[in-house]
């Protein structure tokens, strides 16, 4: 079967961003495509997407773009190119320092902790708007990316 490919718009349609958004993470050599056709167009693959995505999350997170694209290098050094994590990585396939690895540990730390720390307040929050805004009626599982098990 042949992978799916993503021009820079569509790209930027299936990650909900702007074309300028996708455009930006390339010229930063966040994202490279998999392939460049005969006339220039950049094609990207499934998992360009999900890099993608990760970049909009740990940005939306808070971290810097030097954080987010540490996170994209770790990721990229320990996963193929179909996002299959390598189990026979080493430390020599990850080209970052030792201290931005570290500190790239503790921003994710306390990001977790505060995740943890605010989720059950988080999930009763976003019932509540949900309710609010939508006459009470919850989304659908399949007008969400993933299915909520625990709405009724």
């Amino acid at each position: 079967m042949n992978p799916t490919y993503y021009t820079t718009a569509e790209l930027a349609r299936a990650a909900h961003v702007t074309r300028r958004t996708v455009m930006h993470y390339a010229e930063l050599g966040l994202l490279t495509p998999d392939q460049v056709t005969a006339s220039g167009r950049a094609l990207y693959g499934p998992y360009a997407l999900r890099l993608l995505r990760d970049l909009i999350d740990l940005r939306a997170l808070g971290f810097t773009l030097e954080e987010a694209r540490d996170a994209v290098t770790l990721r990229r050094a320990t996963h193929d190119v179909n996002g299959v994590y390598h189990r026979d990585w080493t430390r020599a396939d990850i080209p970052i320092s030792d201290e931005r690895l570290q500190a790239l540990q503790v921003k994710l730390r306390t990001v977790h902790d505060a995740y943890e720390r605010q989720a059950d307040n988080l999930e009763r929050f976003d019932r509540w708007l949900t309710k609010r805004f939508t006459g009470g009626q919850l989304p659908t599982e399949s007008e969400g990316d993933e299915p909520d098990s625990d709405v009724p």
